[in-house]
């Protein structure tokens, strides 16, 4: 399994309970502020990684290989062969 695309929630989800330990007491604001500094900067990672691999989607694409999604032409829906949309 790999996190690719699932960095960022898997952070902010982090940071929610972070919070609620804070606001049930669990945690000082010493070190409430401690976890969300190290969350802050893995969530800034996780969002350069992101911007990174879209970077090299686009290059990908201008070079003539595989994009990451396929556009529908006009006229088509996604996902469907040519001709198919006309059907029906």
């Amino acid at each position: 399994m790999t996190l690719e695309g699932k960095k960022t929630y898997i952070t902010a989800a982090v940071v929610a309970l972070a919070s609620f330990a804070l606001a049930m007491g669990w945690l000082t604001k010493e070190q409430y502020q401690v976890i969300i500094g190290l969350l802050g900067s893995l969530g800034l990672a996780a969002l350069r990684s992101g911007m990174a691999r879209a970077a090299t989607d686009e290059t990908r694409a201008a070079e003539g290989a595989e994009p990451a999604a396929v556009a529908a032409k006009p006229g088509e829906l996604p996902g469907a062969a040519s001709g198919e949309a006309s059907k029906g």
